[in-house]
């Protein structure tokens, strides 16, 4: 029988006949169940059937390909991502910002220019499907957003930008940029209905809301605005997503309908009154518990001129941001600019990233137990959190902090697939789904390192060797 390789070689330009077959594989879902020896048959970019060689007979006209030994998973997905955000300083313009050395402009005409940018390190990564959620009004409206029918790109959601509180005055009107707002005004009623009717019109699929700690004095009006928010989302027919990291926050957050949590609860461990509220949203919770380790070490490697070490085993990480990575010198005069020269508050800021995840790890597991629904979430696109890459170290951050390889299967595949809008279309093996799948060399049943066993990569129905996915 043909091997694998042999056959992926072949498929490398799309399939040569409309109806081919994954053949003699351990077949894992994405919703739990397993087949052992399993048949996956593929008509052109649709999953035909699903299981074991009696319930998927084949006929001499179906191309065989022998996965024996291998195991098929669905394609992974990525519940919070930035497309307008690098996976470096530049891609901030509240970060350690220099205009003479990345101006923000730039970089964002950079972005634009190039819509399959992140699309490349997704799919070299494993990922078919993403969530952006928040940017300029162009991560909505773009190519890189509307053009995701191919085989060469992920699937994408994008909420578009953030309704806030919070934020600097330039992230309203930034530049040149001015039209292309990342956040918009939480100040009234009025105004927040008017936020989501923009959003709405724009294409969005979803309303954020960046609801940091209110000022002292301000929750009642704040938590009033939530409410109205979620009220008009619900009455505009989109879902409601919150950043809300704190326990009271993200409580308001369910209160007023959120559908996702796109963090953890850091500042406290979750109660019985969050879980119920949880429950009966219906909603998922987002542990993305890597990004603020890696803000702590984007800003360490600034202030020390040292190169973050990048774990990057497929090589999938974009060739410009790992340049940029590689020269963490360029910013050192802003780091002492930011932080005074005093390296007292920077080590407070690590002594908090370590009890933040601790109560994490906490939470995660009491969300778990509880029978909330998680989803696999990396908030990529932020300092040193990587586009495609990262979804490993998140995988594996979730499986320290307790849950089972099994467990984050699924949360990474059909429960975030539901959570991003796409639940219909792809996230599980199932028949009528898109075929978008995964070929492992580990079994990722035992170890979700096994992820990093990657050697094939399907994205509606083309099949690629992840060899020839790879960025550098």
């Amino acid at each position: 029988m043909r091997s694998i390789v042999a056959a992926a070689i072949l498929l490398a330009g799309g399939p040569l006949s409309a109806r081919e077959a994954l053949v003699g594989g351990t077949i894992i879902d994405g919703t739990g169940r397993t087949i052992e020896n399993g048949v996956v048959v593929i008509d052109r970019s649709r999953l035909a059937c699903v299981g074991s060689a009696t319930e998927c007979p084949l006929d001499r006209k179906t191309r065989r390909i022998d996965v024996a030994g291998k195991f098929v998973t669905p394609g992974l997905v990525d519940a919070h991502v930035h497309f307008a955000q690098t996976g470096w300083i530049d891609g901030r313009p509240d970060g350690l910002e220099d205009k003479a050395v990345y101006p923000y402009e730039a970089t964002v005409a950079a972005l634009r220019a190039d819509p399959g940018r992140w699309h490349r390190s997704y799919l070299c990564s494993g990922v078919t499907a993403v969530l952006d959620t928040g940017g300029a009004p162009w991560t909505v409206t773009g190519p890189q957003t509307r053009d995701t029918d191919r085989s060469d790109r992920a699937h994408v959601r994008a909420a578009g930008p953030l309704i806030t509180h919070g934020g600097r005055n330039e992230f309203y009107a930034y530049g040149s940029l001015k039209d292309e707002p990342m956040f918009l005004p939480m100040e009234s009623a009025a105004q927040v209905r008017a936020d989501v009717a923009r959003l709405k019109a724009m294409g969005a699929a979803a309303i954020k809301v960046w609801y940091l700690d209110p000022p002292k004095g301000r929750e009642d009006e704040l938590d009033a605005l939530l409410m109205e928010t979620g009220a008009a989302a619900r009455a505009a027919g989109l879902p409601l997503i919150v950043h809300a990291t704190e326990l009271r926050n993200a409580k308001m957050a369910l209160r007023a309908g959120a559908h996702l949590l796109v963090h953890s609860v850091e500042d406290a461990p979750v109660d019985a009154e969050f879980l119920s509220l949880l429950k009966a949203n219906d909603a998922a919770y987002a542990p993305t518990l890597v990004v603020g380790r890696n803000w702590s070490r984007a800003t360490l490697s600034i202030a020390t001129g040292e190169a973050a070490t990048i774990d990057d085993p497929n090589r999938c990480a974009d060739t410009a941001i790992m340049e940029r990575i590689g020269k963490p010198q360029a910013l050192h005069a802003a780091f002492l600019k930011d932080w005074g020269g005093k390296v007292t508050p920077f080590a407070r800021r690590f002594e908090a990233v370590g009890r933040e995840a601790y109560v994490m790890a906490g939470n995660l597991r009491a969300v778990r137990d509880a029978g909330g629904r998680i989803v696999l979430a990396t908030d990529a696109g932020n300092p040193l959190t990587l586009h495609g890459p990262s979804v490993n170290w998140e995988m594996e951050a979730m499986q320290a902090a307790g849950m089972t390889p099994t467990e984050i299967i699924v949360a990474a595949t059909g429960a975030a697939a539901r959570a991003i809008g796409l639940g219909e279309a792809t996230g599980t093996l199932e028949r009528g789904k898109e075929a978008d799948l995964l070929v492992l060399a580990d079994d990722p049943r035992k170890d979700i390192k096994a992820f990093r066993s990657l050697t094939h990569v399907m994205r509606a129905g083309v099949l690629k060797p992840q060899s020839d996915l790879r960025v550098r």
